[in-house]
Parts: C-alpha cells; sequence; structure tokens
C-alpha cells in the first residue's frame, strides 16, 4: 500500500519580525483586538495563550490572502508584512544609532599604533606634532614608522567655502530660492548641493544628541496632533511630464510645538534597477504583497496595477458631516482600506531611490514615537480621520492602551473654507457661546474654554452625537470651535472599559487639535521654498509644475529635517508669563504679563537654552 502524502500547509500571516506582528484585529472594542491570527493551525488541539485569555481555535478567516477576517467584529484589516514595517521603522530609528567613534591613529595599516588602536591623544611617547597644513588640519609623525598625516577636527574640513555655511542655512529656512541663494552666497550649484549635504548630516547629529534623551526623559502629559502632508517632485524630462507625489507623516506636540519627527515614504538609499531585478528573479512578483521580502516598496508592476483601478477623485466643497463620511465610503471602496495614496495619469514613480508604500511608513513612524516616548506619562493622540493612521497608531500602543496610558482620537477639519466662510463660522460660534452663557447666572464670570467645556459636557451627557462609517465611529460637532479650526468633529477611538465621566471626556474632546502639526506645515509652505504649494497649468491637462520644487526626492528629505531642527531648537517664539516680583519692587498691574522667546525643545523640557545656526554646524 502506499503511503498518503503528507499535506502541506501554506503559510497564512506574515512571520513576526524583531518582535512585530502587527497581523490582528484593529477594533479596540472586540475581543480580537492585538491578538494576531495563526501562522498555522495544523493539529490545533490544545488552547491557546492569548492576550485576552485562551482559544482552541483561530478566530480569523484569511480573505485573499491579503485581508483577515474577524469571526467577532467582520472587520477585515489587510495583511501587512511585518519585515517590510521593521525596515522602516529602522530606517527612521537609525540617526539615533550610536556611530562607531573613528580611531584618530596613525593611518598605516602595518604600524603597531594602528593595530593597537594606539589613539594621537597618547602623547608625544607615541607622536611628534609637525606643525599645520594649510587647511588649518594638525599634522602628526608617528613615531613607531615615521609616517607623516594630518588630521582635522572641525566638522566642515575639506568644503568649499565653509564660511559660507550659516549664510546658506538662513537662507534656505527662509524661503530663497536655490538660484537666489547661489547668486547671494557666489557660489555653483553643485556647491551649494554639496552644502545641503553637509547641513543635514550636522542636523541629524545635532538632533540625535538631544533626542537620543527622549526615551528616558520623564513628561507628564502630551497632547500629540499627527497629520500628513504631499509634496510634488517636478518632471525632469518634457516628454514624460508626470509627477511624483511623496507624503511626510509628521507628529508634535501641542503644547510646546515640537516636532518629533517628519516622515517621508521614500527611501533614498534604495536603488530602483537592483530591487526591481532582484524581486523579479527572486520571485516576489508572484507573491501575495504582505509576504515579499520588497513588501514595503513601490515595485513597477504594482504601481501599473495601481493606476488601471484608480478610481476618479471628488471635487468640490463638502460640508463637514458629509466630508466625514466621504472619507469612510472611499476607505472602503479601497481594495486596501489602508492604502491611502490616490493614483491617476499624472503620477509616477521616482527614477532615484524608491517610493515606500504610505501605510508602512506610519506603521514605522508609531514604533519609532512608541520607543522616543517611552518615558512619557499620558498621551493623547489627535489624529487626521485616516483609517490607515489609525491602524498604525492602534498597533504600535496595543498595551498602552488597554493600560489607559495612551488614548486615540480622530479630528476631523473642515479645511475647504474661504476666509468669508471661517468668518461667517466664527460669528456663529461666539454667538453660540453667548447663548450658552446666558443660560445661568453661574456662567457669567467663566472663561470660554470653561463654557466649552460645560458645552461638550451637556453635549455628551446628552448623546448629542452621530455615528459615520460601516462600524458606526461616534463624532461629535466640536462646540464654538476657535478661529484656527472654525469647524470640526471630534471622535473618541480608544472608548474600552473607561473610568472618564462626562465631564472629564469632554475635558480631552475640548483640546482635540491639529493645531501642533498643522502649524508645522504652514511654515514649511511658507519658509522652504522648494516646499511651497504649487500651482496648476491650465494646459498641462491636470499636471502641476512649479518652478522652485524640487526635481529629486532626496532634496526633500534633506530639507525637512534641516527645517525641523531649526523649528525645534533655534526658532524662538514669545511665551507669556506671569512675571515673579523682584525683592523691593511694586506690585504688578493686574493682567501684567512678561515675554520670554523659548524654542520648542525648551517648553518640552529637552533643553535649557536657545539655539544658534553656528551650534548646529559645529555637532
Amino acid at each position: 500500500m502506499v503511503p498518503k502524502k503528507r499535506p502541506t500547509f501554506k503559510q497564512r500571516i506574515p512571520t513576526p519580525h524583531q518582535g512585530i506582528q502587527i497581523n490582528f484585529c484593529k477594533n479596540p472594542e472586540c475581543y480580537n483586538f492585538g491578538i494576531p491570527a495563526l501562522e498555522n493551525i495544523k493539529g490545533l488541539a490544545l488552547p491557546v495563550a492569548t492576550g485576552a485569555g485562551t482559544r482552541n481555535r483561530d478566530c480569523y478567516t484569511i480573505v485573499s490572502d491579503k485581508n483577515l477576517r474577524c469571526h467577532y467584529c467582520q472587520q477585515e484589516p489587510p495583511m501587512k508584512s511585518n519585515k517590510g514595517i521593521h525596515e522602516e521603522f529602522a530606517r527612521m530609528w537609525s540617526y539615533l544609532e550610536s556611530k562607531p567613534m573613528a580611531y584618530r591613529v596613525c593611518p598605516g595599516e602595518t604600524c603597531h599604533h594602528n593595530t593597537a588602536r594606539v589613539e594621537v591623544s597618547a602623547g608625544r611617547a607615541h607622536y611628534h606634532k609637525d606643525g599645520k597644513h594649510r587647511s588649518g588640519a594638525q599634522r602628526y609623525i608617528c613615531r613607531e614608522c615615521g609616517r607623516k598625516f594630518s588630521i582635522n577636527d572641525d566638522p566642515a574640513a575639506g568644503q568649499n567655502k565653509s564660511n559660507l555655511n550659516g549664510l546658506v542655512f538662513r537662507l534656505l529656512v527662509n524661503k530663497m530660492p536655490l538660484q537666489r541663494i547661489c547668486e547671494v552666497a557666489q557660489i555653483s550649484m553643485a556647491t551649494l548641493y554639496a552644502k545641503i549635504d553637509f547641513l543635514h548630516e550636522q542636523c541629524q547629529e545635532f538632533a540625535a544628541r538631544h533626542e537620543r534623551r527622549l526615551p528616558g526623559l520623564s513628561i507628564n502629559r502630551l497632547q500629540i496632533s499627527v497629520d500628513r502632508q504631499e509634496y510634488m517632485v517636478n518632471w525632469t524630462n518634457t516628454l514624460d511630464k508626470r509627477n511624483v507625489v511623496i507624503h511626510a507623516l509628521g507628529s508634535a506636540d501641542n503644547r510646546s510645538g515640537f516636532v518629533f519627527g517628519m516622515h517621508l515614504n521614500f527611501d533614498p538609499e534604495a536603488r530602483q534597477e537592483v530591487v526591481e531585478a532582484d524581486a523579479k528573479s527572486s520571485g516576489d512578483y508572484d507573491l501575495k504583497p504582505p509576504f515579499r521580502q520588497y513588501a514595503r516598496y513601490w515595485l513597477a508592476p504594482d504601481f501599473a496595477e495601481a493606476l488601471a483601478k484608480a478610481a476618479p477623485k471628488k471635487s468640490g466643497r463638502r460640508k463637514l458631516i458629509e466630508s466625514i463620511d466621504d472619507t469612510y465610503d472611499a476607505a472602503g471602496l479601497r481594495e486596501d482600506i489602508e492604502s491611502f495614496e490616490e493614483m491617476s495619469a499624472t503620477i509616477k514613480l521616482p527614477k532615484t531611490g524608491m517610493q515606500i508604500h504610505g501605510e508602512y511608513t506610519m506603521y514605522g513612524h508609531f514604533l519609532f514615537l512608541k520607543r522616543l516616548l517611552a518615558g512619557a506619562g499620558k498621551i493623547r493622540f489627535y489624529m487626521e480621520k485616516e483609517s490607515s493612521i489609525r491602524s498604525a497608531c492602534l498597533s504600535a500602543f496595543i498595551e498602552d492602551i488597554r493600560d489607559k496610558r495612551v488614548e486615540a482620537f480622530y479630528v476631523k477639519i473642515n479645511k475647504e473654507m474661504t476666509i468669508a466662510q471661517k468668518n461667517s463660522a466664527m460669528a456663529k460660534a461666539r454667538q453660540q457661546l453667548e447663548n450658552f452663557r446666558n443660560t445661568s447666572f453661574a456662567y457669567e464670570d467663566l472663561s470660554d474654554h470653561s463654557l466649552r467645556a460645560l458645552m461638550f459636557d451637556d453635549m455628551i451627557r446628552g448623546g448629542e452625537f452621530f455615528y459615520s462609517g460601516k462600524f458606526k465611529d461616534k463624532w461629535y460637532i466640536y462646540p464654538s470651535p476657535p478661529k484656527n479650526e472654525p469647524e470640526k468633529a471630534v471622535s473618541w477611538l480608544t472608548d474600552i472599559g473607561s473610568t472618564h465621566d462626562s465631564f472629564h471626556l469632554a475635558k480631552l474632546m475640548l483640546r482635540a487639535s491639529l493645531f501642533g502639526i498643522d502649524r508645522f506645515f504652514m511654515q514649511v509652505r511658507r519658509r522652504l521654498s522648494l516646499l511651497e504649494r504649487p500651482i496648476a497649468s491650465s494646459s498641462a491637462s491636470g499636471r502641476k509644475w512649479y518652478g522652485y520644487s524640487p526635481y529629486n526626492p532626496a532634496s526633500i528629505v534633506k530639507i525637512l529635517e534641516i527645517f525641523r531642527v531649526y523649528h525645534n531648537y533655534i526658532n524662538a517664539t514669545a511665551n507669556a508669563r506671569r512675571r515673579k516680583l523682584q525683592p523691593g519692587e511694586k506690585k504688578r498691574k493686574p493682567g501684567e504679563v512678561t515675554k520670554r522667546y523659548m524654542t520648542p525643545a525648551m517648553r518640552l523640557g529637552l533643553t535649557d537654552a536657545k539655539f544658534e545656526v553656528e551650534d548646529v554646524l559645529g555637532a
């Protein structure tokens, strides 16, 4: 009798990588929240331990090798490559890794001082000083082998016109176009790009020196706003006038304004021809996206397929509630609900570097925040209404959400309003606030902020909300909103066994704002000529062109990091605070305040003083 062939069991979900496994239900109210699907259900007879108990069967169905279907809440989160997510996190975290210190030793490979790592600091018994090089570098003579060499400790060593680095830095962050910088500084474009590379390296080293302290920094409360911004790269070939569109996800503390990260879905180090060739030869093209070696990259066949399936984009102004419903409907129509990038015939992939699937960048971004903010107390995330941002946040902070350390809120703002519409909305909001004030004599002396909290409390207790989306997220219209966000709504995403009373929840929702990151985005548009909002040409069939936009996405990565450091550590703004009386000083007048200029890093408690451009250049 021929023995039966042992059946083979296909891998159900991507395997964990470096402790990362995000293939589970993302619904915080579901039993399966944070519990991954089983990789293999062969011979499953004994109970399986999970974070929420035990089970003797898998609670997911695999749909088309792309999605999971939760048996409890019926949500279908798309599967993702854990390896790809870790690669994105590692790319973002790399600047914080301690770099090996360069040995200052004799360069002779056979010299004992080189092999034994005897540095020049060991003194005259090993090295003899021999004057200085014309560049300013100290020259030495090795007493072991007699070799002459020089060491330059200036980070700008070897640069052409290094004395102009500070000028170039200031011009870059003050909206000076690159051609005009060359004209003002009297340097060539090649020299300018070399200086941008140098400034980027110095900014990363400077930021790393301070931000390595963040995981151990004790911060009681953080209110972090999260949103994304889109940047356009100009075409370089008049025969192919399609644009490259890059997305950046940013997170900023609303109180201090400190920007923790601006991460683009673009890897400048990857070589497209190498990745595409290896993906083809290794069979990556034949695998479903979550199981690929290069799952995080936009490969050419996937991009062509996405273009073929591209749906027309809705246009025109919509009311706030309608726009919320539209975003849920649009997400529900996607094959992958977390893939937010909109394709059209006017878009192409970059020629240098490689574009990354936006959702992988978002997962990496929140894992980056989780490690960076390990020492923080309570964290409240106020996020733009986007399913991929939600999934990435909830996946990274599962245990913190269960422990009530982290809470997440959607914030939807009507950004399509004209100035006239904003003024009209503000007038209505003021009238709404005054009408509420007149409902009770006890409210007469209360501040506007306190009144809004009471209004929100009344809405929560009175059930004044609306449901939206397939799974009925609960939304509240923000009462009497401020001028910078004149029409907005808020949804609490982590309502799981909460002990918050209605007034405490009202105060949390009252703080719901995208102000921190939107303010940074506004400054990016206003202060960086490369990233100013492009204009559409009526003769270009919807294509966009802007004379100052970059031709290489790598330039966006560098300029954004330079500006982030400038924003966090150098650009100080007035911080109004009450001044303490000095001995013998008269009592101040009511409401008297003094102004102290502080940077976001100072407000966060990361640094004690404001830095100058020269401090960064010497990092």
